[in-house]
């Protein structure tokens, strides 16, 4: 086996741009995002994948920056859901000069980055924030620009060749790789470039019936066309990593033609390129407004605690699809990322896996802790302490385990959080007088049961002893094993009817401990 199939998938690209720049000591890994509408869960993969690369470029001992570009110079070209129709006049104009919606932030684009913007640093700590629109309205890229607009045959035959229907003399004539925004109606849509001097001079005109001539080397009038734009962005900031969906991984797709622009247009080898998958959001239909993965990152981090959200994704290939769950699934997730916390510290992880679990860190310098509440039982005991922090750490006292506040405090708020708007089902309601009306329906023996147990309980209480007697309860020397298990069964579901009003709930025993002794003897 070769050793770069044994390594980490990050820790293998970091090495091979190592390997192809030896002189190099800074890398760049870029990541960027049109704010079009809701920044959802699926962009963020587009962040994390390059984070880790930088991550593991910083082990190695390179320094690596990570850039992030808002590309809110970009048209606005459709109306997303929630945005009144009557937004349709901007159509065409910046998303950086389109007002916001909801008249609370300065524009459309900042609506839609701000929410952004405020939850990646509770799952990223190092990360550079690029605002396109700042830099074209500045004149930044005026050279980049300027050298698309003297290669714009060139740029044509590149694009004709990875059109299926190619380009007609015509179009490939009159392309021109700059989009302009009109200076008097603000819209891309309606302007066409009609001269120029190969130089600076550009004329254009717009449906508007505006129509000028400008000098670009001194102020900006739009923006490149993206597949010019990128790799333009590419050499201005010294890019040597960048990842993509899978839709611009495929062959002839839009990676492909942007690097033979750099190379032939722009005189640089293309970033390494790394392709990403889908990601699915299920159980969040009771959320409003919200679809598959519309699902914003701080909607999840809701929910989900930052390292295990990092983890879900550092430990699978970037090109393979995951799902993440606002249901009970979301339980089985947080158990096997406990499983996993553990084995790390017990040695029982193959290297991949431990790799993985160490870049789930947000800060590489706080290793996660050993010790794991578990998720549900943080549900169940939150909801009896009724989110009370000093009232959950004496329920874990009562039964003798001891956590850390800051670990124990996020799993009380994450689990409540869940329960509170995502599992109502699994709500515990502590009764506060006894349950008379559903003991007196009880059979003979049922009662009998329900006594022998208020009358011993006490006598028992530390959490190997109580199970015992728990399940010694309904137990007769006659009874066979499957006559047994149907009896404590039973038993068990009208214990839960007295104490919570359900026929289920959490390990009873454990529970019991967690209500307190008094609590349990006035509802039984």
């Amino acid at each position: 086996m070769e050793e770069s199939e044994r390594m980490y998938w990050a820790d293998s690209i970091a090495s091979n741009l190592i390997r192809s720049n030896p002189k190099q000591k800074k890398f760049t890994c870029a990541a960027g995002i049109s704010p079009s509408g809701i920044i959802h869960i699926g962009n963020f993969r587009d962040i994390i994948t390059s984070d880790l690369v930088c991550r593991s470029l910083r082990d190695k001992g390179y320094e690596a920056e990570l850039i992030f570009s808002w590309d809110e110079y970009d048209r606005l070209r459709k109306i997303p859901k929630g945005v009144p129709e009557k937004f349709s006049k901007y159509l065409g104009m910046p998303l950086a000069e389109v007002p916001d919606p909801d008249k609370c932030h300065k524009s459309y684009a900042k609506h839609f980055q701000a929410p952004f913007e405020e939850a990646i640093p509770q799952l990223i700590t190092s990360i550079k924030f690029l605002y396109q629109a700042e830099k074209y309205k500045n004149n930044e890229y005026y050279e980049g620009i300027k050298t698309a607009m003297q290669k714009r045959k060139q740029i044509a035959e590149i694009l004709a060749e990875f059109k299926t229907q190619g380009m007609t003399e015509k179009e490939m004539e009159e392309y021109y790789p700059l989009q302009v925004y009109c200076r008097k109606c603000n819209k891309g849509t309606t302007t066409k470039i009609i001269d120029y001097d190969g130089e600076d001079k550009v004329i254009y005109k717009c449906e508007c019936g505006n129509k000028e001539t400008v000098d670009i080397s001194k102020e900006n009038i739009g923006k490149l066309d993206w597949k010019v734009d990128w790799p333009m962005r590419w050499k201005h900031e010294g890019v040597s990593f960048e990842p993509g969906g899978e839709d611009h991984a495929t062959p002839g797709g839009s990676f492909d033609v942007a690097s033979r622009i750099a190379k032939k247009i722009y005189g640089i080898e293309p970033p390494y390129f790394q392709g990403y998958g889908f990601v699915g959001v299920e159980g969040a239909s009771k959320m409003s407004g919200s679809k598959g993965t519309g699902i914003a990152p701080k909607d999840l981090l809701e929910i989900y605690e930052p390292e295990l959200l990092r983890w879900l994704f550092t430990r699978v290939n970037p090109m393979k699809v995951l799902t993440l769950f606002f249901d009970s699934q979301i339980i089985r997730q947080y158990d096997e990322f406990d499983r996993e916390v553990i084995n790390y510290y017990e040695n029982k992880l193959q290297s991949t896996e431990k790799r993985a679990l160490e870049l789930a860190t947000v800060n590489p310098k706080k290793p996660l802790v050993k010790e794991r509440v578990p998720f549900r039982q943080a549900g169940s005991f939150g909801q009896v302490a009724q989110g009370n922090f000093k009232e959950l750490k004496s329920i874990y006292k009562r039964i003798g385990e001891k956590y850390s506040d800051e670990i124990l405090k996020q799993r009380l708020v994450k689990s409540q959080n869940w329960i509170d708007k995502f599992a109502p089902e699994l709500k515990i309601n502590v009764r506060e007088i006894p349950n008379d009306n559903y003991y007196k329906k009880l059979t003979k023996k049922e009662k009998e049961q329900i006594d022998k147990f208020k009358e011993g309980f006490e006598k028992h209480w530390n959490l190997e002893d109580l199970t015992t007697f728990v399940y010694s309860v309904p137990k007769k020397p006659e009874m066979t094993e499957n006559e047994k298990k149907i009896e404590q069964r039973n038993f068990f579901k009208n214990v839960y009817q007295m104490l919570i009003d359900a026929d289920t709930g959490p390990r009873l025993p454990t529970f019991l401990l967690a209500l307190g002794k008094e609590k349990v003897k006035k509802l039984l």
